[in-house]
């Protein structure tokens, strides 16, 4: 089966790191004061981000949160949390294409 979510190397790189950055990004913008045009283009992306997490259904989106929030590896995915390798590899790539597309990158 061809993999539907196939994007550009550059671009699932550029959005895996934001997709992993998410939560220090977060915490980061929560302590900054003022309106600086970083802080409202971090905010974008940050608002972009959530929105892909909240569109995804249940499972897809607790293994969103494994793999890019709490950063299990594929394997300790499986041991902790009875993730297979397919639904892993699976919801990585679909949400590193959700957002690519959401951040309009494709």
């Amino acid at each position: 089966m061809k993999n539907k979510y196939k994007i550009p190397w550059h671009v699932r790189q550029y959005v895996k790191k934001e997709l992993t950055d998410y939560k220090a990004n977060k915490r980061l913008i929560a302590k900054c004061k003022g309106d600086t045009r970083g802080i409202i283009l971090a905010n974008i992306r940050l608002t972009q981000i959530e929105n892909v997490l909240n569109s995804l259904n249940k499972e897809d989106r607790e293994a969103a949160e494994l793999i890019f929030i709490d950063k299990y590896t594929q394997s300790g995915a499986e041991i902790a949390k009875g993730l297979s390798k397919a639904a892993y590899y699976n919801a990585m790539n679909k949400v590193i294409y959700l957002t690519a597309v959401e951040m309009e990158l494709l």
